[in-house]
């Protein structure tokens, strides 16, 4: 066996399926570069982006690539409550956050490359924030919850808390009451207890709060005013 098809071998054996820099690959053999070009002109290898290169596998989904692929990565935001709500609004687009730039880069020009609808932000979590789901790494429950509700995906956060109210960590979502919605005056922690109360009235739950909090904005009331008997009704 020859110099590139070992170094093909070793590529294989260490990330098939996922995608892989240059300089992950010097780590396998310094002349990487000059072998995955070689590769990728032999159509053996995939080039995504600058530095960056695909090993090929087949996959059966979005959610099965990024299974089969090597690095971390979290679904997250609404994306996130999907998992937590049983898919309650279903979306096309999806949201993963990872750590490093250069790999946020070579994702979204592999998924785009697919024709995938994703949005990668780069984040550091901290690894209280997420949790393993099947093959995935997702953001947790609390956290879900209030992304989602600073970015207005007020549905989304009050299925997931609709869904799982007696397993949620209140005093995780606590330390984040007086965060704000974007692009308003509201408040995670008003915005929540309204909603929860709402939800409460509307499916006779003594579990849910039986006041109020008060949202002076009368936009963001209203929206989440409907987004929980929504949630209630078809919950």
């Amino acid at each position: 066996m020859g110099y590139l098809e070992s170094f093909h071998a070793q590529l294989e054996k260490r990330a098939r399926g996922s995608l892989i820099s240059v300089r992950e690959a010097e780590e396998i053999q310094p002349n990487a570069k000059k072998y995955l070009a070689q590769l990728a002109g032999k159509g053996q290898i995939e080039k995504v982006t600058w530095g960056w290169y695909w090993i090929p596998a087949r996959y059966k989904s979005f959610f099965n690539f990024l299974a089969k692929e090597k690095h971390f990565k979290a679904l997250q935001k609404q994306t996130a409550a999907g998992v937590w709500n049983g898919d309650f609004v279903h979306r096309d687009h999806y949201t993963v956050a990872v750590s490093d730039p250069s790999y946020a880069r070579a994702l979204k020009a592999f998924t785009r490359s697919r024709g995938w609808n994703l949005t990668v932000e780069t984040r550091d979590f901290a690894s209280f924030e997420y949790v393993k789901v099947g093959e995935l790494y997702v953001e947790t429950l609390e956290e879900t919850i209030v992304d989602c509700l600073k970015e207005w995906a007020f549905v989304d956060a009050f299925a997931s808390l609709y869904e799982n109210y007696d397993s949620i960590a209140w005093n995780k979502i606590s330390r984040h009451a007086w965060e704000r919605i974007q692009r308003s005056n509201a408040r995670v922690g008003q915005v929540l207890r309204y909603g929860s109360s709402i939800i409460g009235q509307e499916t006779a739950n003594s579990g849910f709060p039986a006041t109020r909090a008060n949202i002076s904005d009368s936009f963001v009331r209203r929206q989440v005013d409907e987004a929980a008997r929504k949630v209630a009704e078809l919950g």
